[in-house]
């Protein structure tokens, strides 16, 4: 007997366990997202973490219908396999929406797994990638695990700072890629104007850069015209986006439109991984959003439904918590981003006290790609799954819990 058939003189911790994981597997850098979550939540806790969109928004029969027709053929069509770009009639369906052509669309499983593609057909080690500051924490945690020089570029009510980054570029600065959510940002809330985004564009053409475009709260914009989106007949330009706030992200499908070449790429990438998202998906939301007037009455829905919560919401803060928070009102979306106006509330105390009080959200600097001191009295409220009663009530238990002394400094 061998000492490799009996395992005698070898450490036991070497038989099994995390060391056989590859190296690769080890170097994976922790995600931070948006903050630890209590380990043992108080029972009947409230969530405004917001990101989902409640059954209340979504159009249930619609699609319920759109899969059981699909699935009622015998032949089963659906449940063949499907090619990496994804469904033709879905990809021609998006490149109408987007106003572009069918050849520069991707399907893709979701927006996060989107964005995944293109960092990895973009982007090596090193590259400078600019953000938005405050933005989405898990593509700041995407572009950690790359290893990318992740910079902060300037933000504002409109938007980024497109001052502050010409100058910057005029001073030297050359990024590979410029990361931006324009329409009701996450968490912010702020759209950026036409004229901005045209200038984005302009910059992007004459310095080299590209513009990524991540818009999934575009349709929720509860009234008024939305600004133009970004020129996709640019080279500099490609849009990410996903069906997962309109129709539900269970059904983890979204989508890639820009220049060929990086379709191209992300042909190659998905060959060598996860070949295609699901046919069935594919198939049954396209019959869903063929069927005329299905989406135009989902968005009008879904768009009502989220006004309600948002009035709601923001009507029981002007109740409860006038001179503690400001919460500026939004135009669309899921969230609002407030911040504590009280300077005798400190916000990681005051988190604590209403986490004991049964609600929860995440604070302002899991948001920063800077680093944790930044908008330390910042927080995001999502509404989208919760009612005007739960709101309220979620805001009644955090006045009495901001109101406590053990949210004060």
């Amino acid at each position: 007997m061998t000492l490799l058939e009996d395992g005698a003189g070898l450490d036991p911790e070497l038989l099994s366990g995390p060391h056989l994981l590859s190296r690769r597997a080890r170097d994976v850098l922790p995600a931070v997202g948006f903050g630890p979550r209590p380990a043992s939540p108080v029972e009947g806790t409230i969530g405004l973490h917001g990101g989902v969109p409640g059954a209340a928004a979504l159009p249930l029969a619609g699609l319920s219908r759109a899969f059981a027709e699909e699935l009622a053929d015998p032949a089963a069509p659906s449940l063949r396999y499907s090619v990496p770009l994804g469904l033709p009639e879905l990809r021609e369906w998006i490149a109408a929406d987007e106003g572009t052509a069918p050849q520069r669309v991707a399907v893709t499983n979701g927006a996060l797994h989107s964005l995944a593609l293109v960092f990895d057909a973009l982007l090596d080690s090193d590259d400078v990638v600019l953000v938005e500051n405050p933005t989405y924490p898990l593509v700041l945690t995407l572009l950690r695990q790359r290893r990318v020089d992740t910079r902060p570029v300037a933000t504002g009510p409109d938007g980024i700072d497109l001052d502050d980054l010409e100058s910057q570029l005029r001073a030297g600065l050359r990024p590979k890629l410029v990361y931006t959510i324009p329409d009701f940002q996450n968490p912010t809330g702020t759209s950026a104007p036409t004229a901005s985004r045209r200038r984005l564009v302009e910059l992007a053409e004459r310095y080299g850069f590209l513009v990524l475009s991540d818009d999934p709260y575009r349709k929720l914009r509860f009234d008024g015209t939305p600004a133009e989106d970004l020129d996709l007949a640019s080279e500099q330009v490609l849009h990410v986006n996903t069906f997962s706030k309109t129709l539900g992200p269970g059904l983890r499908l979204g989508w890639i439109a820009g220049p060929e070449w990086l379709i191209g790429a992300v042909l190659d990438a998905r060959r060598d991984s996860d070949q295609h998202t699901s046919l069935v998906v594919q198939r049954a939301v396209h019959r869903f959003l063929a069927t005329p007037g299905n989406l135009v009455e989902a968005l009008r829905h879904s768009r009502s439904v989220l006004r309600e919560r948002h009035d709601a919401l923001l009507a029981a803060v002007t109740e409860e918590l006038t001179g503690v928070l400001e919460v500026p009102p939004a135009d669309g979306g899921i969230f609002v981003w407030g911040r504590v106006v009280d300077p005798a509330i400190d916000l990681e105390r005051a988190l604590e006290a209403a986490r004991q009080n049964a609600v929860d959200f995440p604070l302002g600097r899991y948001f920063s790609p800077v680093g944790p001191h930044e908008f330390p009295d910042h927080f995001r409220w999502g509404f989208s799954d919760l009612t005007p009663q739960e709101l309220r009530e979620a805001v009644h238990r955090v006045a009495v819990a901001f109101a406590s002394p053990l949210a004060r400094r």
